[in-house]
């Protein structure tokens, strides 16, 4: 297998990032001191919501925990009714 160009892999890049990371993507950061970890370990600590608008994240609110957080970057959806 021959090795990638560095054109191929800027846009490879680019690519993945456009999917990963499109506007309005949002994302709650758990408001500790130390290094960032996974948001299940301390639920009851408050979130900064955040949303990215293509170049950065800008704060949208903060929450007191993460059930708050979670219900704000999901909402719930109006469906069909149930049965």
């Amino acid at each position: 297998m021959g090795k990638w160009s560095q054109d191929v892999s800027d846009r490879w890049g680019r690519r993945l990032l456009a999917r990963t990371y499109r506007p309005g993507r949002m994302r709650a950061v758990t408001l500790r001191e130390g290094p960032p970890r996974a948001a299940h370990l301390d639920p009851e600590l408050p979130r900064a919501v955040l949303r990215w608008t293509g170049s950065e994240w800008k704060l949208v609110q903060v929450v007191p925990d993460l059930e708050a957080a979670q219900r704000l970057m999901r909402p719930q959806k109006a469906g069909p009714e149930p049965w």
